[in-house]
């Protein structure tokens, strides 16, 4: 049962990264061909063809591999000037640049012959079409299933004021703010300082705010409202310092509307962002967690492998309703796309953000041509960013073996 679990929740995840894939090719496809650009495959894949059909002048397919995907338009890169005098970082673009030959029709509908601001949209097209999913994901979860969060619904009520050497209230001790205040299993709160709310969320603030201070709670107990009076204490949680009452809360769903929906959207980017950023450090940390038993971090960067594997123990966790497991595969999903979106904007090839920089760059050259009353006749060089794309690929790589190898190695069960 767990092998066909493990290959359930493989299935979904491929299932669910091709799709994202496709969709992000085709963001860069349909701009591309609007636009006149010559585009003669659209690939969702990497590795041996497994289906492909042409249709006009492009060819559809799959390959085996589905970790990856791309388009491919005549004229990428532009023709080298032969006359054009090379220093010596040209001579090493030039070196590893792909050679191209492209025929009288091919050139006049070469990708490099775009203005700079088409260019952009092109480019832009895949990260963008990605964003859309992301939103829709996020508007379909957070505003429809809604998001989990505590309520105000007492689950436990710890007896004691727990500290390092009494953390399970084994011994005589002062108790809880909770305790001392009456509150019981089943309690309600309502309100807090006569102000109501539906979530704890939305107090925490209010109690750490408080600690040492008198705070009123209406409750709702057996049908009959009751007015109880706490003092929060201050105890330690991790490097952070917190109001403390000494209650364990049910969990909820609550809906978000749109607005806020995109708000929690916005923090995933910026949270995404912040952890790719830190990926070097994290892949050197990774080398030291490969070994089989050794301490795995659960909250950092995680390989497909990893993914795959989070997938198939949620397919098999038999605590979890249906709905549960959906929703929590959607937001997999969802994770996914917002992960393609932020690193594909990058500004370095061969990603996507990596040819964007190079169209912005050369829109700004234009203009200062212009302003000097000149016109740039020469599109902008981006074989020279070349070395700069095996380097970063060459990183890309490394950094995926290291996390593939540690998930097989010293995989983390969810």
């Amino acid at each position: 049962m767990n092998i066909l679990n493990t290959i359930s929740g493989w299935l979904l995840l491929v299932l669910g990264l091709a799709i994202s894939i496709g969709l992000h090719e085709l963001g860069h496809l349909l701009p591309a061909k609007i636009f006149g650009v010559k585009v003669t495959k659209y690939m969702i894949g990497f590795g041996p063809t497994l289906f492909s059909r042409k249709k006009g002048e492009t060819e559809y397919g799959i390959k085996a591999l589905p970790l990856g995907g791309y388009i491919q338009m005549v004229g990428m890169i532009p023709p080298t000037n032969l006359n054009k005098k090379l220093n010596p970082w040209r001579k090493l673009a030039a070196s590893v640049r792909p050679v191209e030959e492209l025929s009288a029709e091919d050139d006049a509908r070469a990708f490099y012959r775009l203005a700079p601001w088409k260019k952009l949209i092109v480019m832009f097209g895949g990260p963008f079409a990605n964003l859309l999913i992301a939103l829709t994901l996020t508007l379909v979860l957070f505003c429809g299933f809604g998001v989990m969060d505590r309520s105000t619904t007492i689950k436990e009520v710890t007896p004691c004021l727990q500290t390092q050497s009494n953390p399970n209230c084994d011994q005589i001790s002062e108790p809880s703010p909770a305790a001392a205040a009456g509150l019981k299993v089943g309690d309600k709160v309502l309100s807090l300082n006569g102000k109501k709310f539906n979530r704890w969320s939305e107090v925490d603030s209010t109690i750490t705010q408080s600690v040492g201070k008198t705070i009123i709670l209406e409750v709702l107990r057996d049908g009959q409202k009751l007015t109880l009076v706490a003092t929060p204490a201050l105890i330690q949680d991790g490097t952070a310092s917190r109001g403390y009452l000494g209650i364990r809360l049910e969990p909820a769903r609550f809906q978000q509307n749109p607005v806020e929906a995109t708000v929690s959207l916005g923090a995933m980017l910026y949270g995404t962002g912040e952890m790719i950023l830190q990926l070097p450090v994290q892949a050197i940390q990774a080398v030291g967690q490969i070994n089989p038993g050794a301490p795995r971090d659960t909250t950092g960067a995680i390989s497909i492998i990893g993914l795959g594997q989070f997938s198939g123990d949620l397919v098999g966790n038999t605590s979890l309703s249906v709905q549960d497991k959906f929703v929590t595969q959607l937001g997999l999903l969802l994770s996914l796309n917002v992960a393609l979106f932020v690193f594909n904007m990058i500004p370095l090839v061969p990603l996507d953000g990596g040819h964007m920089a190079g169209a912005t760059y050369e829109q700004f050259k234009r203009w200062i041509w212009r302003i000097r009353g000149k016109k740039l006749t020469e599109p902008v060089d981006t074989s020279q960013m070349m070395p700069v794309a095996y380097f970063v690929a060459a990183l890309l790589l490394g950094l995926t073996v290291i996390l593939m190898l540690r998930d097989i190695l010293n995989p983390v069960h969810f």
